[in-house]
């Protein structure tokens, strides 16, 4: 919190105080042709074996773009959701879904302190990866057989 002051020496005081207010990251989302920018905490929907490209941006408290020391990107779980950092911008990144469905957290954690201090800040992203389009039918019996009952002749 920054405070100012002003003591005239009588019982009037002046105080202004600020609260520092958290930076608050945008998410953008690239899937296909379109994309997609979120403020703030997001979740995503995807179908298995699908990729989508993410990008993290980082603002100040009043909204003006922010620059970052560092971002590192993870996945909370391999088995459903995998991610690779772009080489060039580590802003970046290329989450691919598994063969699995379920849920993942998808986080981009930026050392917001320029210099030799971290102050780490985290932005996340709930995947929830689905069913894809189906690609085979299976035929199953239902029951048990019966014998079908003679029919009259007549």
């Amino acid at each position: 919190m920054n405070q100012l002051e002003i003591n005239f020496g009588t019982p009037l005081r002046i105080v202004v105080a600020l609260e520092e207010q958290q930076p608050v990251p945008c998410l953008t989302i690239t899937d296909g042709l379109f994309s997609y920018t979120a403020r703030s905490d997001v979740m995503y929907t995807m179908p298995i074996t699908h990729t989508v490209n993410l990008q993290v941006a980082y603002v100040d408290a009043g909204g003006n773009p922010a620059v970052v020391d560092s971002v590192v990107w993870a996945s909370s779980n391999n088995d459903i959701v995998t991610v690779q950092q772009d080489a060039t911008d580590p802003t970046k990144c290329l989450i691919a879904s598994t063969d699995n469905v379920g849920t993942s957290q998808v986080t981009a954690t930026a050392d917001v302190r320029m210099g030799p201090e971290v102050k780490n800040l985290i932005s996340l992203l709930d995947v929830t990866i689905v069913a894809g389009e189906a690609v085979a039918g299976t035929i199953s019996t239902v029951g048990e057989a019966t014998p079908i009952e003679p029919q009259p002749v007549g």
